[in-house]
């Protein structure tokens, strides 16, 4: 094979492994951002809620539901400080990229909007959904 044919070919391999890196990445980006699905709590205990998900300034999942009295774990798996803030109900954890903390929810039944202080401008919000 000619030098000038080997180089073709790896522009062309290079193109393609580019051009599938940035279809995934905004697959992901879009999916995480529009994401408004529930998390199960099974068993009373284990559900996690992302902060940062993909890079982006999203939870998820969006919409969590739980029972009263479950234990979930916040965790920041973004690139930047978060916070989950149940406005007017006394949560309001700060989490360090990185870290992750568990949360008592014990909160009356009820849907409760849930914010991060730092990012909700750029509309990283969420829903608590509390069951009996």
């Amino acid at each position: 094979m000619s030098q000038i044919a080997k180089r073709k070919l790896v522009l062309v391999m290079l193109s393609l492994v580019l051009g599938s890196v940035g279809v995934a990445c905004s697959s992901s980006s879009s999916s995480s951002s529009s994401s408004s699905g529930t998390s199960p709590t099974p068993g009373g205990g284990g559900t996690t809620l992302e902060q940062g998900a993909n890079g982006a300034l999203v939870f998820a999942p969006k919409t969590l539901t739980v029972n009263k009295g479950t234990t979930i774990t916040v965790a920041n798996v973004g690139s930047t400080a978060h916070t989950f803030t149940v406005t007017d109900q006394n949560i309001d954890v700060e989490n360090q990229q990185g870290q992750s903390q568990q949360v008592a929810i014990d909160l009356a039944p009820g849907t409760y909007p849930f914010i991060c202080r730092f990012h909700v401008s750029e509309g990283m919000t969420g829903t608590l959904v509390v069951t009996g």
